[in-house]
This record gives C-alpha cells, structure tokens and sequence, in this order.
C-alpha cells in the first residue's frame, strides 16, 4: 500500500489530490467488484434446469417466469453485458463471433459468456494488484507501472488467445478429418443412398472417430429436417467450420442440385480434384523442407559438430603454442 501511495504522490505534487485519488480508484474497483461477484453468485441458485422442470411439471404464470429470470444466471450475463464498455464495443464484434461459432460455440449467448468472463478475469486481475505490488516494493517506481499494466494486459488478452487457440485446433482437426468424409460420402452416394441420408450415415460412422465433423455433418441434417433448404444449411456448415475445401464441397453439391447433374459423380471429380490438390501441397512442403533446414543446421548441428572434429585439434595446437611462446 505504501508503494502505492508513493506511485501516486510522483504523479500528483498536492497530498490532497493523492488522497483523493487513492479514494477514487479503490471506491471504483469495490463497487464494479461487490457488484459482479454478488450478481453472479445470486444468479447461480436459479439454473435454466429448474426452470425448464417447473415448466414441464406444471404450468407457470408469467410473474412467476419474471421472477425466476430475474435471479437466474442468464440475466446476470445480461446485465453484466449492459456495461457500455463492454456491449459498445464487443457485442457487434463479427471477428469474436466467427471465432467463436469456429471453436463450437453456437450457441447465441456464447459471445455474452466471452465478454462476461473477459470482465470478470479484469475485475480479478485488478484485485490480485496491490497484492502483487506489496510483493514487489523494493522495485522502482516505473518498473511496478509496468508490472501493472502487464498483468491487466494478460488479463484483458488471455481470453481471446485460448479462444484463437481453441479454433484453431478445432478447425485443423476438422480439415484432417475432411477426407475421410468425402470417401465415406461417395461410397454412401453411390449405394443408392439419397444427399441428406449420405450425411446421416457419414456423420453415425464417424462419430467416435473424428466426434468434430460428425457433430457439424449431425447439425446439417437436423437443420434440413427442421425446414431449412439444403442450400442454406450447406452454406451455415461451410460457414461454422471456415474451411475452403468444405466450401468448395458445398459449392459443388449446390452447383449439381442446380443444373441436375448426378451428386455422385461430382463427389467424385471433386475428390479427385482435392486429392491432388492435397499431393501437390504434401510436395510443396517437401520442396521447402531443404531451405527450411538451413537455419537449424547453421544454428545447431553444424557448431557441434566443429567442436567435435575440430576441438581436439584446436586444443592441441593452443597447448604447443602455449609451451612455445
């Protein structure tokens, strides 16, 4: 604590203004503090499950709905999401929204959970601080304002890094799974089975090995039977996973639906096609293999190996000349 009120009499020459804004900062984060705690605790004793049992249990009358989604966790995430600093600025965020739906979130709370926890991960982070500088008050004065912002930066930033990271993942298993997919769809296409059934039967036979593409395959289909077009549920899939081979798919299965080409075939070409599309990358990558190694063996190999070969006889020759001279 002294530490800080040092950082802030080096910024403010009046101890009145020093007092005042020690005040100040540390009224504002109790209170932004008190109020997400206690909200989020609160909403914790009333889940959706409680309230979908008394639904199904018996009939509610509308006050009593108001009630339960006043304290349930749901408006909490609502009103923490009202913050200006986080719904002006977050809430229309595409960019976030397409990370998340990438990652699997569909959800359409999921980008209100994200910020909530961006806050939260704040708030704590801004606690945790004049903690952290009570162990750090030997240091100086510019270096505990960088500690400082180190600290919220990694709070503020942290997030969206597993966030990348978790879409990422998500989406290069997707594109390792791809094709075995498209060869279980030909084989389910040229049997007889009908464009949606090829989809169910792929996404039943690939759900314990590759869970992530029979999920999304799952979701098109129940889309499809829910009332949506083929066209517009393809469209949604290429669009969740944000991958260019499944949107070519799509593409090519649309194009076949128009014209009235058989579906079977086009698979085909189009497996054909990304078959060698995928040998001239595995051949691209070896091609740059050898440039690629130049580094680590400059870097690595080659200094032990001269000190290996060469050592001894650098040695040898620096003991003659020592005994010469």
């Amino acid at each position: 604590m002294n530490q800080i009120i040092q950082l802030f009499e080096a910024t403010f020459t009046d101890p009145v203004m020093v007092k005042w804004a020690i005040y100040l900062i540390a009224g504002i984060a109790g209170i932004m503090l008190a109020i997400a705690l206690s909200s989020l605790v609160s909403g914790l004793y009333s889940p959706v499950k409680k309230q979908l049992n008394k639904l199904s249990k018996e009939s509610t009358q509308p006050d009593d709905l108001a009630k339960e989604y006043e304290s349930s966790l749901e408006h909490t995430i609502d009103k923490l999401n009202n913050i200006p600093f986080i719904n002006k600025r977050y809430q229309g965020d595409s960019s976030t929204k397409k990370l998340l739906i990438h990652a699997g979130f569909h959800t359409q709370d999921a980008l209100k959970i994200f910020n909530s926890i961006k806050l939260l991960l704040l708030l704590i982070s801004g606690a945790l601080v004049p903690l952290l500088i009570n162990q750090i008050s030997t240091y100086s004065t510019s270096t505990i304002v960088y500690i400082m912002w180190f600290v919220l930066g990694t709070a503020y930033l942290l997030p969206a890094i597993i966030l990348q990271k978790i879409a990422k993942r998500r989406m290069a298993d997707l594109k390792r799974y791809f094709p075995d997919a498209l060869d279980l769809l030909i084989v389910c296409c040229e049997s007889g089975l009908g464009l949606l059934e090829s989809f169910q039967r792929v996404a039943k036979e690939l759900k314990l090995a590759h869970p992530y593409l029979s999920y999304e395959l799952n979701l098109v289909c129940s889309k499809v039977r829910y009332g949506l077009t083929l066209q517009q549920a393809l469209k949604e899939f290429s669009d969740r996973t944000g991958l260019d081979d499944i949107r070519g798919l799509n593409s090519v299965i649309v194009q076949s639906l128009r014209l009235g080409t058989g579906v079977a075939a086009t698979i085909r070409i189009y497996a054909d096609e990304y078959r060698e599309k995928r040998l001239q990358a595995a051949e691209e990558n070896a091609a740059k293999l050898g440039v690629k190694m130049i580094f680590p063996m400059m870097c690595c190999i080659w200094p032990s190996f001269f000190i290996v070969a060469i050592g001894p006889a650098v040695l040898k020759v620096m003991s003659v000349w020592g005994d010469a001279f």
